[in-house]
């Protein structure tokens, strides 16, 4: 992107492309803008000084990293960072998927400081709901969506865990027939209309491949819908935590730890094999890099429990299972980018409907 200098708030900054989008995109080979949120915490900023070359441009900060595109050639891309709102940052970019998996991804993998924002299924037919409702003539032509008992019920077959990908002119109504018929509901959708076409999806990942004023319009529309409740869930996941207080009894001083575990309250009964092919889907992705040992499961009524590790920051943190929950109990370095991360694992491969909460506190001694 090819960004005047200037002092810019977001808003501003966003005003830049879409009035000028030829002259920002000149050379860019997608023509499109890639939006991504964050959840952040003190220090993010001293997190990019020390990885990114940095430039301020007034609210709005451009740091360039390195990536080997297609011919092996070392090449410079070029973020923007701006605040949506404390605790919730917004990165934009014209670079390629190749580019941002190289350069941009190690910002939130190896930080204790920033984690990609989820957006909660529930919200997400929300979001949906807001674009149908404000175009009645807006198409859909991809989709993809999961079954979630509490938010569809379905005709055929209600206990089998369906996962549909789809493309085609139809796919608004599509979209309507799965759900009837199946239960299921998007994760994933891409809208068409005669001056928007735009693509979101659950991990927080808006693409604007039209790049005027409406695109935007409805990018900061559908974030003020869902911006209350993951910032609550950045509550949540801050109050799970390993430390240690100090305590002095009588002319002693000893640390005494304090546990803050977890739940995930699960939408439907859990199985055994689904639990197996969570790990397994976590082991396989190319975005998680969670690792699970002293497994142990047992079917039947679910119980399983396992010891988990963000091998990209080193936390550590044990679940147990029953079909209905999943507790989690911090053990080392259990920052909130670990457990949002591990939650979003859980709403994409296990569970829809899952919801995240504080368990409870305790003392050790």
């Amino acid at each position: 992107m090819h960004i005047p200098e200037g002092q810019y708030n977001l808003k501003e900054f966003c005003r830049v492309i879409f009035d000028s989008p030829e002259s920002v995109l000149e050379g860019y080979h997608g023509q499109r803008i890639k939006s991504f949120l964050y959840l952040s915490d003190d220090g993010w900023r001293e997190y990019l000084d020390e990885h990114y070359e940095i430039e301020e441009l007034g609210g709005i900060t451009k740091f360039v990293g390195e990536y080997r595109n297609r011919r092996g050639a070392e090449q410079p891309a070029k973020f923007y960072v701006g605040e949506y709102k404390d605790d919730l940052q917004m990165v934009v970019t014209a670079e390629t998927e190749e580019a941002i998996r190289q350069a941009l991804r190690p910002v939130s993998e190896h930080s204790d400081c920033l984690s990609p924002m989820p957006i909660m299924t529930e919200d997400f037919q929300t979001m949906n709901e807001i674009v149908l409702s404000t175009y009645e003539d807006m198409r859909i032509s991809e989709f993809k969506s999961k079954r979630v008992p509490s938010l569809a019920d379905a005709r055929t077959r209600p206990d089998v865990n369906r996962e549909i990908e789809y493309k085609g002119l139809d796919g608004r109504d599509r979209l309507d027939d799965f759900r009837d018929e199946y239960g299921v509901v998007p994760t994933r959708i891409q809208y068409e209309h005669e001056n928007v076409s735009i693509r979101i999806d659950t991990s927080g990942k808006f693409t604007l491949e039209t790049v005027n004023q409406e695109s935007f319009n409805i990018l900061f529309e559908l974030l003020s819908e869902v911006v209350v409740n993951v910032l609550e869930l950045l509550d949540v996941a801050n109050q799970i935590k390993f430390e240690k207080r100090e305590v002095e009894p009588g002319n002693l001083k000893i640390q005494v730890p304090e546990v803050s575990s977890g739940e995930i309250d699960f939408d439907h009964p859990v199985t055994l094999m689904q639990a197996e092919s969570f790990i397994k889907g976590t082991k396989n992705s190319d975005e998680l890099n969670f690792s699970f040992t002293d497994v142990t499961k047992q079917a039947g009524s679910l119980d399983f429990s396992a010891q988990v590790t963000d091998e990209n920051r080193g936390s550590l943190f044990n679940v147990s299972a029953t079909e209905e929950s999943m507790r989690i109990v911090p053990k080392h370095n259990c920052s909130f980018p670990s457990l949002v991360e591990f939650y979003l694992a859980v709403i994409q491969m296990l569970d829809g409907g899952a919801k995240m909460k504080l368990y409870e506190s305790q003392t050790a001694a």
